[in-house]
């Protein structure tokens, strides 16, 4: 016989809660899953496997454990993939191969381990402290505020993908069924809302920042955009200054209210960037009279932007170790 929906959740808890306690576990950054398995002595190996997703083959005279992810998939995709086989690892099940229809597709048929490993990744991902913390960062308090764009960038910021963020936020009951039904969404249509400028490819993202984001670190993908949007006033001589210039950072000044003419007319300086290297990009901004010292700055913003590369075969500290 089957295990209910609440049984198959408390079983994903409680061996989530003992990789959290064991790990010691930031709540302030997205879940280094690939770093927590890798903590485990478990071989992580990334390989093109064509249909499939991802699998896990347990230990066996003369050989670790090793989890297998296709390189493949997209990255948030390869973190759910890698948090689905770990839960196998810790529940000592038997070989397991998982195919990409099997684990991203909701209404496969699923056997209870499986079951159980679905809602593990969920949980190691995604867990309730993390979601508090990084919806406080960004500024956002009660469940009216979590509309489409809001839970799109809790999800960027949480190594997520948004269907799987909204599907998280509902089994925590941080989200009713109504506002399920309004999240309902397709990610890409959210990007239009943005408008997709030039995006990489359609898995790529936007990542829209506001003064809510000061001193944070962000982990985007090559191939996604940046958008900063900073309050401004330039008829006080006051605008927001990169220093230092950052190449390829792109910014221009928009107006708030239509007649422009207006002496004392308050916009937005747009920041932009596009991810095109795996490097990782520090801006300081300092909003300043471009003639005066930077220390005489009235506000300052500072990003820490960290590309995400996707990885191919095995740590070499692993074949060795």
């Amino acid at each position: 016989m089957s295990l209910s929906r609440q049984e198959i959740v408390k079983i994903a808890i409680v061996e989530a809660s003992r990789v959290f306690a064991k790990c010691k576990v930031s709540y302030t950054e997205p879940i280094n899953i690939f770093e927590l398995i890798e903590k485990y002595s478990i071989v992580l190996n990334f390989q093109k496997m064509e249909n499939l997703a991802g699998a896990y083959l347990p230990e066996t005279e003369g050989s670790k454990p090793g989890i297998l992810i296709n390189e493949q998939l997209p990255l948030t995709r390869q973190r759910y993939t890698a948090a689905h086989e770990f839960c196998h690892f810790i529940r000592g099940d038997s070989t397991s191969f998982d195919t990409s229809s099997e684990l991203f597709y909701e209404n496969y048929k699923r056997e209870d381990k499986e079951r159980i490993a679905e809602e593990f990744a969920s949980c190691l991902l995604m867990p309730r402290k993390l979601i508090l913390t990084t919806l406080a960062k960004i500024g956002l308090k009660d469940q009216e505020s979590l509309n489409p764009k809001a839970v799109y960038n809790l999800s960027l910021r949480m190594g997520t993908s948004y269907q799987a963020t909204v599907n998280r936020l509902f089994t925590l009951n941080m989200i009713n069924s109504k506002k399920y039904r309004e999240l309902d969404i397709e990610p890409i249509e959210i990007k239009r809302m943005y408008g997709t400028g030039n995006l990489s490819s359609s898995w790529n993202n936007i990542w829209y920042l506001t003064e809510e984001d000061k001193n944070s670190t962000i982990y985007p993908n090559v191939g996604d955009e940046v958008r900063i949007l900073l309050e401004e006033n330039p008829t006080t001589g006051y605008k927001w200054i990169l220093h230092p210039e950052v190449e390829k950072v792109n910014t221009f000044w928009e107006p708030i209210q239509e007649d422009t003419s207006k002496f004392g007319a308050t916009g937005y300086r747009n920041i932009t960037l596009r991810i095109q290297e795996i490097q990782g990009i520090k801006l300081n901004f300092y909003h300043n009279r471009p003639w005066l010292p930077l220390s005489s700055s009235i506000n300052t913003y500072n990003l820490n932007v960290l590309v995400q590369k996707k990885r191919h075969g095995i740590r070499l500290e692993q074949l060795i170790a």
